[in-house]
């Protein structure tokens, strides 16, 4: 009888800081009247990271102190460890136990072995009373998702969820639960926007983006890429606009009544999960079904990606086989120049967001001067430059002073499936872009 009753006790128990576990929280509170009621939820940054350099013997160690900083922190709260790497608090009074003052102490250095560590974590706070009719676990998800989504704001992060997150979470849901359906029934489709040459106008290739309709609304690659990425459904998607482009491509270049440009050429986005799966025979064989070349293919692929070796070595392959390499929204921010110098891609498409710096900084030179920056560095590199997110005469101005040939935007044209992406090749001639 002790003995069942010391099981039972410690599955509610976290082997390592004492803490009570997720089932120890559920425990508590699953069938309890939240109202009132404040969850902290403690998400340590670069987890798996530290494992790799500090050792788990280390890590160990942090979780531990951090469970008593926890602890000791509020006395009117109650601390549990819900995951590997995250604790929730509980409190009553999210006045006493601010959360503010929490990020503060959790940036005290740790001692281990007279050596000193800093441990990183996010804060996301929740008040229930804001989310009435929530259970534990929608609390839960909620305080997950919310870490999630801010993660790309840094480190030591403190954010408050709020009913924008929480809509952000039934999106997310209801995208996961169609996305398999939405593959097999052929929902997803390309939409195609032109590379524009920005001296004389003349359409010179078009950017195959993917495009989904669910429950009547149009969905855009942000939207469900992520979660695409997550199930693995994403190289089948990508794989269906790579031919989709192709064959259009072929369709375009076979038709009389449009004279294409001798530069023209079929872009496509490759993920870093396609990229890194796909096989160099599977693109081949598409390109032979349609005898198109892969010198007038352009495979475009994120900067961030480049500093994966297998992604590349495989850049590296595509590029030798005579596929236009292009390194996608170039910032610098992800990836070293020297990357460039060895790396080989024939152009960089310079991030849209570096466009919007410049027209919303009131640095307006400092800002120009940046974007001259990236320019000239790509000239130097010997690599053609994109500019992306030109949305009206302004922003082509601009990029004509820096000496950009090629841009994209809206201010030529908006993403359009075939039919119309036909039309405007038909009358593109008759614009002039001054």
């Amino acid at each position: 009888m002790v003995f069942e009753m010391d099981f039972n006790y410690n599955m509610y128990i976290d082997d390592l800081t004492g803490l009570p576990n997720l089932k120890g929280l559920y425990r508590e509170y699953q069938n309890q009247d939240l109202t009132g009621m404040h969850f902290i939820y403690v998400d340590i940054d670069d987890f798996n990271r530290m494992n790799i350099i500090f050792g788990i013997d280390t890590v160990e160690d942090m979780l531990v102190s951090l469970a008593g900083v926890l602890q000791d922190y509020c006395g009117k709260s109650s601390v549990y460890r819900v995951g590997n790497d995250q604790f929730m608090l509980v409190t009553t009074s999210q006045y006493i136990c601010e959360p503010s003052e929490l990020q503060r102490i959790l940036k005290t250095p740790f001692k281990h072995h007279h050596i000193q560590y800093v441990i990183n974590a996010s804060v996301c706070v929740i008040d229930y009373d804001e989310f009435k009719g929530d259970s534990l676990y929608d609390i839960l998800k909620l305080a997950h998702i919310t870490i999630d989504l801010t993660k790309s704001m840094g480190r030591n992060t403190l954010i408050y969820a709020t009913k924008e997150h929480k809509e952000r979470y039934r999106r997310i849901k209801e995208i996961e639960h169609h996305i398999y359906e939405a593959h097999d029934s052929g929902d997803f489709f390309a939409k195609y926007r032109p590379f524009v040459d920005t001296f004389n106008g003349e359409v010179i290739g078009f950017e195959a983006v993917s495009r989904w309709i669910l429950n009547g609304e149009l969905l855009k690659p942000h939207d469900y890429l992520e979660i695409a990425e997550w199930t693995g459904i994403i190289y089948d998607l990508e794989m269906k606009i790579f031919d989709d482009a192709i064959r259009f491509y072929r369709s375009l270049q076979d038709r009389k009544d449009i004279k294409l440009s001798k530069r023209f050429k079929a872009g496509v986005n490759l993920s870093l999960h396609t990229l890194l799966r796909i096989e160099i025979k599977d693109i081949m064989n598409i390109l032979t079904t349609y005898e198109v070349s892969a010198r007038d293919v352009i495979i475009e692929i994120r900067e961030n990606y480049i500093t994966d070796h297998n992604a590349y070595k495989k850049v590296q392959n595509l590029y030798e086989l005579g596929f236009v390499m292009v390194l996608d929204h170039y910032s610098n921010t992800t990836s070293s120049l020297s990357y460039l110098a060895d790396l080989k891609v024939d152009v960089l498409k310079l991030s849209e967001t570096l466009l919007e710096e410049v027209n919303k900084s009131e640095e307006y030179i400092h800002m120009m001067a940046v974007y001259k920056f990236f320019v000239d560095i790509s000239k130097k590199f010997d690599l053609s430059v994109v500019s992306t997110g030109v949305e009206n005469k302004k922003d082509l101005d601009l990029i004509r002073e820096l000496g950009v040939n090629i841009a994209t935007g809206n201010y030529f044209c908006r993403a359009v499936v075939e039919d119309e992406f036909v039309d405007y090749l038909k009358t593109a001639k008759k614009r002039k872009w001054r």
